[in-house]
């Protein structure tokens, strides 16, 4: 990857798709990442983009051009042929279509097409904060979002069915965050949670994985496995999501401890704090499996994926003293189910 030349601040940018960029093109239009708060260059406008380059492109989930070099991005468009550069939305261009999903969700006929509304709602609400990579939350979006989950569950046909038709094979940190939220609230439910825990665990688990914004993304996004050091940075993403949430004024405890605590281990080999058994608080243990369920079912890029029934063996045999039974049990039982 080309070495970061300079840094533009206090300009607005549009999001787009890295695998939108076409290669054996060049590009009259610097392409950027953001690192923390600021923007840095990693394609400067004149680059060939070569197969090899390309390839390394890829492995960022999102690139930043400056809006006021848009012109540039749709001539481009065109002498590729291109319908458009796939743009990532910000928070603010996806709130109103946020705000508006109870009005959306009383036009829809059918369960499995509101349960398919929800699911790709949030989707584009959780790619949207990753990409901005804000600390400051929309809450009021995320909590309408998290109703609109739990009210999926009230309904007479397979939510577990559903929601497994719609979760894609390839991993995303948005579409991971989705669908442990909906997996979290599947498995509370059947296991008795009460409304309103099951709108805390919820909650817990579409944010579970927030405190990645303060990771190095060049760590994130590695294709092979990390170095201890690396590894002890990721872990640190529990504890920066706890901060996270606190900066927002979220003061549940129990949605605090889903976050925080959501990489403990059942035999004190997890993460931050090395907790054991029933000491790892409820909502903890539900987003933790329902977490490790979907990152094995998901292909990374260092693995491939697991089936679900190799991964819930895994986990039920190989993995069997780091989660509760009782959730992996119950899983098992709605996956099941779900196969019926």
């Amino acid at each position: 990857m080309h070495k970061v030349v300079r840094r533009i601040l206090n300009h607005k940018y549009t999001t787009i798709d890295p695998d939108s960029l076409v290669e054996g093109s060049s590009i009259d239009f610097d392409c950027y990442i953001k690192r923390f708060d600021d923007y840095v260059i990693i394609i400067k406008a004149g680059t060939l983009i070569t197969a090899e380059l390309a390839s390394k492109i890829r492995q960022n989930k999102k690139l930043y051009v400056l809006n006021l070099l848009l012109d540039n991005v749709k001539a481009y468009c065109k002498q590729y042929g291109l319908t458009k550069i796939r743009n990532i939305q910000s928070v603010d261009e996806i709130l109103p279509r946020v705000l508006s999903l109870n009005e959306q969700l009383r036009e829809v006929t059918t369960v499995e097409k509101k349960i398919e509304t929800v699911y790709q709602t949030t989707v584009e609400l959780m790619e949207a904060i990753f990409s901005e990579m804000s600390e400051k939350l929309p809450l009021n979006a995320l909590e309408i979002c998290v109703e609109a989950i739990t009210e999926c569950l009230e309904t007479d046909i397979n939510v577990m069915s559903a929601v497994l038709h719609l979760t894609p094979n390839e991993y995303s940190t948005h579409h991971h965050s989705t669908n442990v939220a909906f997996f979290s609230a599947i498995l509370g439910k059947a296991t008795g949670l009460t409304k309103k825990d099951l709108k805390d665990v919820t909650y817990a688990a579409l944010l579970h994985d927030i405190g990645k914004i303060k990771i190095d993304q060049e760590i994130l996004i590695k294709t092979s496995y990390l170095e201890n050091k690396e590894f002890e940075e990721v872990q640190r993403h529990s504890v920066f999501g706890l901060n996270i949430l606190q900066a927002n004024a979220i003061e549940n405890q129990k949605i605090l401890d889903g976050v925080h605590y959501h990489h403990e281990k059942l035999d004190g080999k997890g993460y931050p704090d090395r907790l054991r058994g029933k000491r790892i608080p409820k909502v903890a243990r539900i987003i933790g499996m329902c977490d490790a369920f979907d990152a094995l079912t998901t292909n990374r890029t260092y693995r491939v994926n697991y089936s679900s029934y190799e991964a819930l063996m895994l986990m039920k045999q190989e993995m069997a003293q780091q989660f509760d039974e009782y959730y992996t049990d119950t899983f098992i039982r709605l996956l099941g189910a779900s196969r019926k």
